[in-house]
């Protein structure tokens, strides 16, 4: 009779533990489940907010009446590559802005009516896009693209990921605000050496004389 009566409790010590235990596992199976599940539907959220983004923004057409109307259309361009690009870090306005006014002579650029390069960016691959400036040995060219915008992208993409423009990245990793203090991160593009110079001009231009557009 002892030996039954052991027998009966040891049984429902087995069933206590393995219940308890597999209590546990189904309450830490379900936190899982529930945490996989949250982070699925953020993934979708974040997936719908980028989807609602691109069909909210169009590409916005490209004017260059006068200056304003130029720094207007790069701007648009920056909105909308902002809006409609995942995991894009921005860059200075004002020195994006300048660059391009440089660069382009304010849009009216032969490079930048034909081939809608905003920036000087070249290409040494002259299998790709490009025009050749008259005085090139074609040893490089002058990149060609579809859409102003798609320039802009470019050169947003060059200072965000360059090996040359890695102190233009410190500079912004330590939220310096002041524009002319990333103008001398700048040396690999271009060799004039009054290139500095010409860039602070056009900044300080842009501040006093311009609407600077206000990104959304």
């Amino acid at each position: 009779m002892k030996q039954k009566i052991k027998t009966i409790l040891q049984t429902l010590m087995a069933v206590t533990v393995i219940l308890f235990f597999g209590g546990i596992w189904y309450t830490v199976s379900a936190e899982k489940d529930e945490a996989l599940h949250a982070k699925q539907e953020l993934e979708i959220e974040e997936v719908v907010e980028t989807l609602e983004k691109i069909t909210t923004y169009t590409r916005p057409d490209f004017e260059r009446e006068n200056n304003q109307t130029f720094i207007d259309s790069v701007g648009a361009c920056v909105n909308y590559i902002y809006n409609t690009t995942t995991d894009i870090y921005p860059v200075n306005l004002e020195i994006l802005l300048a660059q391009a006014a440089l660069e382009s002579g304010w849009g009216n650029s032969r490079f930048a009516l034909e081939g809608k390069n905003l920036f000087g960016v070249r290409t040494y691959d002259l299998r790709e896009p490009h025009m050749l400036p008259s005085n090139n040995p074609k040893k490089w060219g002058v990149r060609v693209y579809m859409h102003e915008c798609d320039s802009v992208q470019h050169y947003i993409d060059i200072l965000n990921n360059g090996s040359a423009y890695e102190k233009y990245r410190e500079l912004r990793d330590n939220d310096v605000t002041d524009s002319l203090q990333y103008v001398e991160t700048l040396g690999a593009y271009a060799s004039d050496k009054n290139y500095f110079g010409k860039i602070k001009s056009i900044i300080k231009k842009l501040r006093d004389e311009y609407d600077i557009p206000i990104l959304k």
